[in-house]
């Protein structure tokens, strides 16, 4: 008899199915973790501004928050997130991280204000005016 070697087409068909369901589940749940990991820059970020200005709150008492410098030195644009001052009156401010246009994250808005309260949206189709999003599932 003759000895034959090498893989029958069957063989190598299931092969490719089985590569295939593969890939169909790591695929989606690998860019899931990627935008959760993409997404922990802006709360982050978030606190650090929150904590300038309130030192330059104590810096500054005749002028408050007014005066707040929200330059790239405080609000930095990353490849990630925009963050932008606003500074309504004396005494209040919010400050907002929002996903670059084109990224996995485009439409996800986290905010902060003077008083800490926090406020998130457009993630996985969920929004919160109590807490941050950054869970699966739209939970905080």
């Amino acid at each position: 008899m003759k000895l034959q070697r090498g893989f029958t087409l069957i063989e190598l068909m299931i092969t490719v199915v089985i590569v295939g369901i593969l890939a169909a589940v790591a695929v989606p749940s690998y860019t899931n973790h990627v935008k959760r990991g993409n997404a922990q820059e802006a709360p982050s970020n978030l606190l650090a501004m929150k904590t300038q200005a309130e030192q330059y709150y104590a810096d500054h008492p005749a002028v408050g928050y007014t005066g707040f410098p929200c330059t790239p030195a405080t609000a930095t644009s990353t490849n990630k997130f925009d963050y932008v001052c606003t500074v309504p009156t004396r005494d209040t401010f919010t400050i907002t991280a929002t996903g670059k246009t084109g990224s996995n994250i485009a439409a996800w808005t986290y905010s902060i204000n003077q008083g800490g309260t926090r406020a998130s949206s457009g993630i996985d189709g969920a929004s919160s005016t109590s807490c941050w999003i950054t869970k699966s599932g739209g939970t905080c």
